[in-house]
């Protein structure tokens, strides 16, 4: 056979092609060094990198169409939040896998980009905040300078797969960016956001987990009254960012689970609605934002918000929608809110439709929803409507002020004489159509089926046979331990719902009983549990409460080496992977919550078990406090100073520990704040703070001046004298109240000693 010229020319240049592709697989993966900047396909050699940032990244990544796999290289920033540990930018179809990336500013940054392909990454342990500090939450910056995991700037079409981001300020922050996927990845323990959506829109967030993203990155205790959140969020989404997808995603024990917001002002002055920048018509369908302290859900001030079979239980408020308007609210589950399943102000035009709403113990005079006027400006509100809806456990379904609702083919449990489902005040609009009440217990009982050795696994799908599984349309509700679990699918009598890997805020369990209501009626099944190996429990903790100074006795499996209460390790005694004996710090200031845990390791080879509240008890009697605090002159001009004297008795019978600064006698502004002048909370310490009804420059109900002692303690049973000033500015009369705070806890003593001060102009 005769070959033409023109036929081995092809096959030359096939060979060369050939060549260059098989010398591109041989070539020796690469050391990696400050500034290195790859622009082509790249295996780097596995090592632990300690490199600093000299101005574009300690990695720098641009160019088209290749592959880099770090094959799980670490790279180590300085840790004191400086510098991009993996910069990518003006990158399109790049692909980078199993990147660890940790002690940076910024872990991994991908701005100007298209396509580009992040997976199998980890960007955890880079900057975060003090707990409890507080940023603008107005919106109108995308508060992107302060650190964490990973940041999407100014790209598209990015794809962010089985990434891990944790234990720092933000898990990953999309700024002005659209159309990316972030699916399938851990976002959780970060101290502001899981995930945070500034002016982005058309973007996917799927299959994450972002759990305790709180102030403290899980460690604080976190009572469900809103106390020690700070604003943090599991899912944070502002300025202009609409039509994203938020899809199935555990974000339970955050601040808020999910939170839409528009606090930049009314498009239109005096009015509130419209606002500027307002997020619409996202989605938000089946996560698990139950456990909030705040609210599982919030959406503010935004339309077309579909919020979809979402788990909002065990939170203070399931959902806030305050002036919302034309939400859709389906398929959700709000059981066990301490305050209202759903309460809005001023929204409009929303729609309820197939949700279950309820309290597992009776409470019969809080409303389940509650839909007001606020009377703060003339917003309407209303109508909104209920249609197949399930309300139990209250007397109240619906409570309306100034509000008109309308109400049809919902079910109520209660009894008939004296249920509500739809009431309000003279200024209401209420129409009723068909709607069934009944007495608990009445309707039809789901029936589950024996599941023949069928083990509850931990982190895994579940499936429950249930005949009669649902009454009408509204979700069966299946709880384990008494806790709604996250329903992922119902198929016939088939119910499949996620077993989380962790048991709540509860110690583990070998067995757990499992419930399934379906609407009408409510049976149960108790199964045995099988913990993943090597996964690290607590199964008792003991005493609970405890007195300062106690012996904890701590039993479960693999437990490590550190007891951490609020974060802060306390001394052990004895240890063994089953047992743990830990000994209280003798100088707990009052009666607080705390949240316990069990660490071993450390970094990214850190396990916790999960936290456990404990309470600690201070006889009354032994608390600290104020003996008195006077105020002098209470009668000045603009520009004077008023001065408050504090005296404080530590009644503990140990030295009571004080905040320093600003040392006495110390003086501030009226507009200034304490943390306008440099000034630090720390935990664990007394000081004093001040604020009055009017205080200029500050939000009402701000304590915007704090003072310190001056020294570091005072000793058991002594009394001490502070003394303070405010140059005042603001004219008129004005109530002035001073407090005892026990930082990182709540105030001992609380709007003391009210005084009235007259201030006079010039």
């Amino acid at each position: 056979m005769t070959l033409s010229m023109a036929t081995w020319v092809g096959l030359m240049v096939l060979c060369g092609i050939l060549g260059s592709a098989l010398n591109a697989e041989a070539k020796p993966p690469v050391t990696l060094t400050s500034g290195i900047h790859f622009t082509g396909n790249t295996v780097v050699r596995p090592a632990i990198y300690h490199l600093t940032d000299n101005g574009a990244g300690i990695v720098q990544v641009s160019g088209s169409d290749f592959t880099i796999d770090f094959q799980h290289a670490q790279i180590v920033g300085p840790g004191n939040s400086e510098g991009i540990g993996l910069h990518i930018t003006d990158a399109r179809n790049v692909t980078i896998k199993n990147a660890k990336v940790r002690g940076c500013l910024w872990g991994i940054v991908i701005e100007r980009s298209m396509g580009v392909k992040l997976l199998d990454c980890e960007s955890s342990h880079n900057a975060d905040l003090p707990p409890g500090t507080v940023i603008d939450e107005s919106g109108k910056e995308p508060e992107d300078n302060h650190g964490g995991g990973i940041l999407l700037r100014d790209s598209r079409r990015c794809l962010v797969q089985r990434c891990i981001a944790q234990y720092q300020w933000d898990g990953i922050d999309v700024i002005r960016s659209e159309e990316n996927v972030i699916e399938d990845g851990d976002y959780s323990y970060n101290g502001n956001w899981g995930i945070h959506l500034w002016n982005s829109s058309r973007n996917v967030f799927r299959r994450n987990r972002a759990i305790w993203c709180t102030t403290g990155s899980g460690t604080l205790y976190q009572a469900l009254t809103g106390w020690q959140t700070y604003d943090a969020q599991a899912v944070g989404i502002d300025h202009n960012s609409n039509e994203n997808l938020i899809e199935e995603n555990d974000l339970r024990f955050s601040g808020d689970g999910i939170f839409i917001r528009a606090n930049e002002g009314p498009i239109t002055p005096g009015t509130v609605v419209p606002p500027k920048n307002g997020s619409h018509r996202n989605i938000l369908r089946n996560n698990d934002c139950s456990f909030s302290p705040n609210n599982a859900i919030e959406v503010d001030l935004v339309d077309d918000t579909i919020i979809e079979g979402n788990n909002c239980s065990f939170s203070h408020y399931g959902m806030w929608l305050g002036y919302s308007r034309r939400c859709i609210v389906r398929n959700n589950i709000c059981i066990n809110d301490t305050a209202h399943a759903v309460e809005i102000e001023n929204g409009q035009g929303d729609v309820f439709e197939h949700n279950v709403f309820g309290f597992d113990t009776a409470n019969p005079e809080q409303a389940l929803v509650y839909l007001r006027q606020n009377a703060r400006d003339k917003t309407p509100s209303g109508p909104y409507t209920f249609r197949g809806n399930v309300f139990y456990g209250s007397g109240i379904g619906v409570l309306l002020k100034a509000t008109s609702a309308q109400a049809s083919g919902n079910t109520m449990l209660w009894d008939s004489a004296t249920a509500k489902l739809l009431t309000g005040d003279a200024a209401s609009k209420i129409t009723l159509g068909k709607n069934d009440i009944q007495a608990p217990g009445s309707g039809a009982a789901p029936e589950i089926v024996r599941q023949q050795g069928a083990l509850l696994t931990p982190n895994a799908l579940f499936t429950l046979h249930v005949r009669h599984a649902q009454a009408g349309k509204a979700p069966p509700v299946v709880a384990v331990a008494g806790v709604p679990v996250w329903v992922r699918k119902v198929e016939g009598d088939a119910i499949t719902f996620w077993m989380p890997a962790d048991f709540w805020l509860s110690p583990a369990q070998s067995e757990a009983t499992v419930s399934v209501f379906n609407g009408q009626g409510k049976s149960e099944i108790l199964l045995p549990l099988r913990w993943p190996e090597g996964q690290p429990r607590l199964e008792s903790l003991a005493p609970n409460p405890a007195r300062p100074g106690a012996l904890l006795t701590l039993t479960g499996a693999n437990l490590g080496n550190r007891v951490l209460l609020n974060g802060k390790p306390i001394p052990i005694l004895e240890s063994s992977p089953t047992k743990l004996i830990a000994r209280l710090p003798e100088d707990m200031l009052m009666t607080t919550h705390y949240n316990l845990l069990v660490e071993s390791g450390a970094g990214d080879q850190r396990k916790r078990t999960w936290p456990l509240p404990l309470t600690v008890q201070v006889p009354p009697g032994q608390i600290p406090h104020l003996v008195s605090a006077t105020f002098s002159p209470t009668r000045l001009q603009v520009g004077e100073l008023l001065t408050v004297t504090f005296v404080l008795r530590n009644n503990l019978p140990y030295p009571a520990p004080l905040l320093v600064d600003p040392k006495p006698p110390y003086t501030y502004e009226e507009k200034q704040a304490w943390y306008d002048v440099g000034i630090a909370e720390k935990a664990g310490t007394l000081h004093l703070r001040v604020t009055s009804d009017h205080p200029a420059g500050h939000q009402s109900g701000e304590w915007p001046w704090m003072f310190g002692f001056g020294q570091p303690t005072l000793a058991a049973g002594e009394t001490m004298t502070v003394t303070g000033s405010i140059r005042v500015e603001t004219p008129g009369e004005h109530v002035f109240r001073v407090g005892l705070v026990a930082t990182g806890s709540r105030f001992l003593d609380d709007n003391a000693f009210p005084t009235k001060i007259t201030v006079l102009p010039h």
